[in-house]
Formats: structure tokens, C-alpha cells, sequence
């Protein structure tokens, strides 16, 4: 599902809204490649909705270089931002950085997408970052469900350390998977729910 148009433009109200569609769907995560410069209180009670619902949020956290806070990513507790890393696992020159916005962080740069028009072409952003995280949370909700928010970001700090603006490093998805598995609580099986994406 997304929320945006072709051309990358949105409202606040379709993203909004969009929250609300995933979890009267059943969705079990939710990527938001976007960022805001400013708390909404529309979509911090959204958020707070889903995740009562036991949805995971996984949000990129932006590309202007800064620590500054930006939203939804620096919702702290109720969404996990992802920054960018290169190829040699340092920070994305471009990303944002910092405990404020950063939970972990994912590779970002040059990665190949679908393009309209049914090609294919390379791209660079935290919002590639992100989707690459909200599938590894699919992949945990595979293999043990049930799996909230504190759980999954839990899971994912078991991450390869890097520097402390990126906080607990680069997504290692066999540590998070495994950290999910041998955790206490929930059982083993299958999953019969569904991955929502929202992106720019």
C-alpha cells in the first residue's frame, strides 16, 4: 500500500489515514519513508493506535545531514528510525544521525528499485534504508509471533557497532532474527499477516 503519488508528493491526511487502513487490515508492520520537520499530533496519535494494535513502525530518518529531530522517526518508543550506511559501513554522507532520530541504521546508497513505467534504476536515501529493516521484521514475525514494537526494536540493537551517532550500529539480520527466536515469550510458526509500505 502506499500513501504517496507516483511523483513522490503526499498529505499529511493520506499518511494519516493510510495508519489507520493498515491496521484495520491486520498489517503486522509498517515502513514510512518520509520525514517531517515537525510533530503532528494527527500522526503521533495514529502511531500510538497501530502500535496498541501491535503493529511495528520502522521509519527512515531522513536526508539533510543532521541530528535535528524529525518525525515520525524520533518518536521515541513508538517507532524505530533507520539511517543510512555505504558499502564500507560508515554513516551515508547525506543521512541524519543521533540517538534523537537514529535507532539502528541499514544500508542506503545505490540500491536498485522499481521505477514507473515497469525499469529499474539505483537510488539513495534513508528511505531505502528503512524497507530493508521492516523486512527483516517480517522475517522475525516468521518465524515467532507475536511481535510489538519494544520486542522487534529490541531484536534489531543486536546490530554490528559502528560509530554512536548511528546508536546501535548497522542491521545484522541473523543477529536480530536470532535475538527474536531465543528471546522468552510467544511460540514458533507462521505467519498469515501482512506487510504495508508506505514510501516516497
Amino acid at each position: 500500500m502506499k500513501a504517496f503519488s507516483s511523483n513522490g508528493t503526499g498529505n499529511l491526511s493520506n499518511i494519516v489515514a493510510a495508519l489507520y487502513y493498515a491496521v484495520k487490515n491486520k498489517a503486522n508492520v509498517v515502513n514510512m519513508s518520509f520525514d517531517l520537520s515537525y510533530a503532528s499530533p494527527a500522526l503521533s496519535q495514529a502511531i500510538s493506535y497501530a502500535n496498541k494494535a501491535g503493529v511495528v513502525l520502522v521509519a527512515a530518518a531522513g536526508n539533510e545531514n543532521t541530528s535535528a529531530r524529525v518525525y515520525p522517526a524520533s518518536i521515541s518508543g513508538s517507532v524505530v528510525g533507520i539511517a543510512s550506511t555505504t558499502n564500507w559501513d560508515t554513516r551515508s554522507s547525506f543521512s541524519n544521525y543521533g540517538t534523537a532520530d537514529v535507532w539502528i541504521a541499514g544500508p542506503g546508497e545505490n540500491i536498485i528499485s522499481t521505477y514507473p513505467g515497469g525499469t529499474y534504476g539505483s537510488e539513495s536515501g534513508t528511505s531505502f534504508s528503512a524497507p530493508l529493516v521492516a523486512g527483516t521484521v517480517a522475517l522475525m514475525l516468521s518465524v515467532k509471533q507475536p511481535l510489538n514494537q519494544s520486542s522487534a526494536a529490541n531484536a534489531m540493537s543486536h546490530a554490528i557497532q559502528l560509530t554512536p551517532d548511528l546508536n546501535h550500529g548497522r542491521l545484522d539480520v541473523y543477529n536480530a532474527i536470532s535475538a527474536w527466536l531465543n528471546s522468552s515469550g510467544s511460540t514458533s510458526g507462521s505467519t498469515s499477516g501482512s506487510c504495508f509500505l508506505l514510501c516516497l
